[in-house]
């Protein structure tokens, strides 16, 4: 069972990973993945828990430029997540680079050597892919400013919804929720770690394991070690060393407006859906060459609608949801509170004013928030927000800027205590004026561009000597917590080399965005996590090679991970170059869990739990089947095997719509026409199905097409052959064959053997239907059916699989589950 109660006497784990972020989640799987044995230790629990959030509490030295710890930490599955908007911006390369003009700048490798871990970030945070470029159809290009840069937006933002689940299903990964890791005991020499001590429902425990990564947030990280610091001073680059120091986030906010001169250009500035259906939004950024001609810092550009508090707008619908959000109880319900807070301004709140907006077109105003809340609270896309377009093309212009690395602000201990008697922080959290400096730069540059390309215009909000005021005025974060724990080949600057492991401590590591040297123009969480799958990746490498074995056998925390020990088998198809799991995974229950994120995450499960063959048809959920697997990253869809049908399909006119599905269930029991399938052996309607098939599963090819159930008396053999082979010479399928009841199976095999080069039949351990391939000297290929008379999950279910791949011991076994936690559960009995 992957939720741990206490730490198992008997247990050793190859890696414990501190904190159930999105990165600590992407850490763990990413290692999982690969075989280790990993222990996540959560201080939360399962769900959110707003009571958690105290157990944050810092003192803020300037409460204007720093956000309460309580609103910019979180402590559940899923972490910080639960904040988070769900926007995903990629590092560029200059961001890597030592600058004259930034001080303290530079990084100890190149963009080139985390690009490749980007599609993995991509796929975590689920963003659709790592694509972050699309030139804009109406725009000319300029010198100095970029409008080619895409933010990315994850589907549905808190992930544990979507990595939740996977983590439970993993047989490789261990939970324990509520435990606080309170100290690090380090061998005598100080050059590894011993052990953790945490606490866990009152009372101190002690965590063993080969490795361990600190993933518990940037300052959270940062206070564990700071406490370990004092009692080992020579540690973290020493007292008065980097740790704590260098504290970064961003400088963002909005001193001006953009005017547009074509109104209808906004379109290429709005939120839109690309093909993988995330939502996308392009930016203005300052080009790398325009950074480093003018000293100015990376600094993009959006455009957003004029703050909602401002009753000027005269907008209803802005006025509307300004009433909604500024009732605490209403609008912490929609969006997160630190976001809340800024959107609601300070008061007073000009109640009348904004309900005169609303009473001027309130048709107009319902009907928008309608839209609104469908889009971002009911779609199982969530649109990220919304911009209401105005005929006169005038916006407000946000900007987001990186902020200079100042080793003067800091993170300190203070002599206050947590819950778990930990030391609280202090928080001295400073921005710099040459920050502002370049802030107002930036906005020169855009305003030169857009008005020389004749596109538009910045208009600012004051003055030229109010304008660096303004900016600091709005200066604050604490949501980005960055660069207290950062990266530097020399022990002295940094905490963390290259890999991420913590200078001269062998075993303990570091995933965080406080180990980032220099912050960019991007929300640090899309890097952070592609940081993340990097480290699992070198610690896979280390935990794999001999001399890590040997020393993890030699100490108090022996090595479990052997390459492939945990992975399910897998097996050629008799008869076919066909590489298969011993386990394949059926569909054809999908279409019973009504909600898009719940399929993902089984079918997600089952990639994870080793599942390489799924088996599926256009008729199990008229299609919807197909479709939820063809939902798959675009990487996943590459590496595994796809076997589908033809010859049975849904009611003429069904679509893959839950609604639908549902209504024609229950209608169905008085009409039976609307619930039964189709029979159809023509070649035109499988031709067409194929095609269907092929576009829902967003694939060019089929490994296996089945004809479901084939009736022989219907199927014209020699037609059907001559189709068969020659979608296998256009590469539209690899193989074919016949799935169904034995009956069926045994007349096929009689009449028309050539069409079976493939069998998939149904069979038990007591009736041993599958026996009528042996009549006909045929091996068992695919086989099913073995727990559909009621296995129940647990190692009964488990037993009768592995009877079941003795009785089809060179096939493969189709199993099926609508249960997230029975996936790795089913999966074990493979392995």
């Amino acid at each position: 069972m992957p939720i741990l109660t206490a730490l198992p006497a008997d247990r050793t784990f190859d890696l414990c990973v501190v904190g159930a972020g999105p990165v600590g989640l992407t850490l763990a799987l990413e290692a999982a993945a690969r075989g280790l044995q990993v222990l996540l230790l959560e201080s939360g629990g399962a769900a959110n828990n707003p009571a958690t959030q105290q157990w944050s509490h810092a003192t803020v030295l300037d409460q204007q430029a720093h956000a309460p710890m309580e609103l910019a930490s979180n402590r559940a599955l899923g972490g910080s997540s639960w904040l988070w908007g769900g926007r995903c911006v990629p590092f560029e390369a200059i961001d890597f680079e030592p600058r004259k003009y930034v001080p303290h700048s530079g990084w100890p490798f190149t963009l080139d050597e985390v690009l490749p871990w980007y599609d993995k970030a991509a796929d975590y945070l689920d963003c659709g892919t790592a694509q972050f470029r699309q030139a804009p159809q109406h725009w000319p290009e300029m010198n100095e400013i970029e409008l080619s840069q895409l933010e990315r937006w994850a589907r549905q933002p808190k992930l544990a919804g979507k990595l939740g689940p996977r983590v439970l299903a993993s047989p490789c990964i261990h939970i324990l929720f509520d435990a606080t890791v309170t100290g690090i005991v380090f061998d005598d020499d100080q050059r590894s770690v011993r052990s953790l001590q945490a606490r866990h429902k009152n009372a101190t425990m002690t965590v063993q394991a080969a490795h361990y990564v600190l993933a518990g947030g940037g300052l959270e990280t940062t206070r564990l070690l700071l406490s370990a610091q004092e009692g080992h001073p020579d540690l973290f680059g020493g007292l008065g060393g980097p740790l704590g120091r260098y504290y970064m986030g961003h400088i963002f906010g909005s001193i001006a407006s953009l005017t547009l001169t074509q109104p209808g250009d906004f379109a290429d500035l709005d939120f839109s859906a690309d093909d993988t259906g995330t939502y996308v939004r392009r930016r203005f950024t300052v080009s790398e060459e325009a950074q480093r001609k003018h000293h100015v810092l990376n600094t993009s550009f959006f455009a957003d609608n004029p703050p909602f508090y401002d009753e000027r707008h005269r907008n209803p619908t802005l006025s509307l949801v300004f009433l909604g959000l500024s009732f605490p109880a209403i609008g912490r319900r929609m969006i997160s509170e630190a976001i809340r807070l800024r959107h609601v301004g300070p008061p007073p709140y000009r109640y009348g004013a904004h309900l005169l907006n609303v009473l001027r077109r309130p048709w107009q105003a319902a009907a928008d928030v309608l839209t609104i809340l469908r889009l971002r609270y009911v779609s199982p896309v969530r649109k990220p927000g919304f911009v209401l377009r105005n005929q006169g093309g005038t916006y407000a212009l946000n900007y987001h800027a990186e902020q200079i690395p100042n080793p003067d602000s800091r993170v300190t201990l203070n002599r206050e205590y947590d819950a778990h008697g930990m030391p609280r922080l202090t928080i001295d959290f400073r921005y710099l004026k040459d920050d502002a400096e370049s802030a107002l730069k930036a906005h020169e540059i855009l305003d030169r561009q857009l008005r020389a390309a004749g596109k538009g215009k910045v208009e600012y909000h004051r003055s030229p000597d109010q304008r660096i005021g303004h900016i600091l005025e709005q200066a604050t974060d604490g949501f980005h917590q960055v660069g207290t724990t950062r990266m530097h080949d020399d022990p002295q600057l940094g905490v963390v080399d290259r890999d991420c492991q913590v200078h001269g401590v062998a075993n303990l590591h570091i995933a965080s965005s406080s180990v980032f040297p220099t912050t960019g123009e991007a929300n640090p969480t899309f890097l952070a996590v592609a940081l993340a799958a990097r480290l699992a990746d070198r610690l896979v490498q280390r935990l794999s090679t001999p001399v890590a074995q040997d020393a993890a056998a030699s100490t108090s925390t022996p090595l479990l991970f052997q390459p492939g020990s945990q992975r399910m088998q897998t097996i050629r198809i008799p008869g076919t170059s066909l590489d298969v799991s011993r386990l394949s995974f059926g569909t054809a229950s999908l279409h019973h869990l009504f909600k898009g994120p719940q399929r993902q995450a089984l079918l997600t499960a089952a990639l994870d739990a080793g599942f390489t063959h799924f088996d599926t048809s256009p008729y199990y959920g008229f299609g919807l089947a197909e479709k939820s697997l063809g939902e798959l990253p675009a990487a996943e869809l590459q590496r595994i095997t796809i076997a589908s049908k033809v010859g049975l399909y849904g009611p003429n006119g069904a679509s893959p719509s839950v609604p639908e599905i549902l209504l024609r269930k229950v209608a169905g029991k008085a009409i039976p026409a609307l619930n039964k399938p189709v029979v159809d052996w023509s070649i035109a309607r499988a031709q067409k199905s194929l095609e269907d098939s092929l576009r829902r599963l967003r694939r060019g090819w089929l490994d296996v097409l089945f004809l479901h159930e084939p009736v022989q008396a219907l199927i014209a053999t020699d037609e059907w052959q001559r189709w068969l082979e020659s979608l296998v010479q256009a590469g539209k399928i690899r193989h074919f064959g016949i799935a169904g009841e034995a009956p069926m199976i045994a007349a096929m095999l009689q009449a028309a053997p050539s069409l079976a080069q493939i069998v998939q039949v149904r069979d038990s351990l007591d009736k041993r239907q599958a026996d009528v391939l042996a009549q006909h000297q045929r091996a068992l290929q695919f086989t099913y059916g073995y727990l559909a008379g009621g296995g129940q999950p647990g190692s009964d279910g488990v037993a009768v699989l592995r009877q079941a791949l003795q009785r089809n011991p060179g096939g493969s076994i189709l199993v099926s589950t609508r249960r997230v936690e029975r996936v790795a559960e089913l999966a074990r009995a493979g392995s």
